[in-house]
């Protein structure tokens, strides 16, 4: 499916009850820096993303090369400006993977210099989303971390406060959007992972936070296009158990193509923005032809309600491939 000039994308939605408009798809610059096409700094998917009717870029300090190449790609566009949410770079990735007292993590110095340097590498004079790029449960009842982001809200330099859960640990953040303490959230949201459906996202409702459902595709596993080689070389997927993941990939081949959808990167697109309560999706995309495929999908109506409860009654697996990996 090949799409010239702006699409329709299901028509934009709020990110959260005070928040800016956003499109469903967001354009996921994780690993921008592997764009085959970059020159000179500029990347062209980004740049056929905005075109297309995107109207937020997700990064974060520690992509490599992403707010470079994002901030020069926003010189050489001549439309209007997307939003940009960026994630403020711990101290530690440990503890990504380990729990510690948020001052291992994140501390009103670091947390400052994070903003700083993404505002320089970005060229934008205001972040419009900023997440702390993990959380843990206890953090909830630190103040120190959200009155700093408050001074560089109150500064100009910030927009929306966020906090972006790790791995599949959605629950950890509900204390925090239960306190309004955020006004966005972003969180692991997939076919595979749609029990935010029953907790988090009811409370991100009742709270009118705004949301950012991030691995859709489950880190690209649920295109279905990867054999066992490509799941080993893959940073995020390595660990998996590739005969388990495929055997499943085959259970919702035989309960919803031909039938409901054409693909399997269908099904996990529509499974997600068929909630109204996902402000948007971030998807990682690296090239032209991926940016397209996605702005395709993003243009189709959603799910009927009885696949939606299939999918959630019959194919939520719980794991995590992430744990392995620091």
């Amino acid at each position: 499916m090949s799409i010239s000039g702006a699409v329709s994308l299901n028509g934009d939605r709020k990110l959260g009850v005070y928040g800016p408009s956003v499109c469903p798809l967001t354009f996921g610059a994780m690993l921008i820096a592997r764009d085959p096409d970059l020159s000179y700094g500029v990347s062209p998917a980004l740049l056929r993303a905005l075109e297309g009717g995107v109207t937020m870029i997700d990064t974060a300090r520690i992509y490599p090369g992403s707010e470079d190449i994002i901030g020069a790609t926003l010189a050489a566009w001549r439309g209007t400006k997307p939003l940009v949410s960026s994630k403020i770079a711990p101290l530690s990735v440990d503890t990504f993977r380990h729990y510690a007292p948020i001052s291992c993590a994140f501390t009103p110095a670091s947390i400052r210099a994070s903003v700083e340097a993404s505002l320089k590498a970005l060229g934008v004079e205001r972040l419009d989303v900023v997440h702390l790029h993990q959380w843990f449960y206890l953090w909830s009842f630190e103040p120190d971390w959200r009155e700093t982001l408050l001074a560089l809200r109150a500064e100009g330099k910030i927009d929306q406060i966020a906090v972006s859960a790790q791995d599949h640990e959605h629950d950890a953040v509900l204390k925090v959007v239960e306190d309004a303490h955020v006004d966005v959230v972003q969180f692991i949201y997939n076919v595979f992972e749609s029990r935010p459906r029953v907790s988090l996202l009811p409370m991100t409702e009742r709270r009118g936070i705004g949301t950012i459902a991030r691995c859709v595709l489950d880190s690209g596993a649920l295109s279905g296009m990867m054999d066992e080689a490509a799941f080993k070389a893959h940073h995020f997927l390595s660990g998996t158990n590739v005969g388990e993941y495929h055997r499943r990939l085959e259970g919702l081949k035989r309960a919803f193509l031909d039938r409901a959808v054409d693909s399997l990167d269908e099904l996990a697109i529509r499974f997600v923005l068929s909630d109204r309560r996902v402000s948007t999706m971030t998807l990682g995309l690296v090239s032209v032809a991926e940016v397209e495929r996605a702005l395709a999908l993003v243009a189709l109506p959603p799910l009927d309600e009885a696949d939606i409860e299939a999918i959630c009654k019959n194919h939520v697996w719980t794991k995590n491939v992430y744990e392995r990996l620091v």
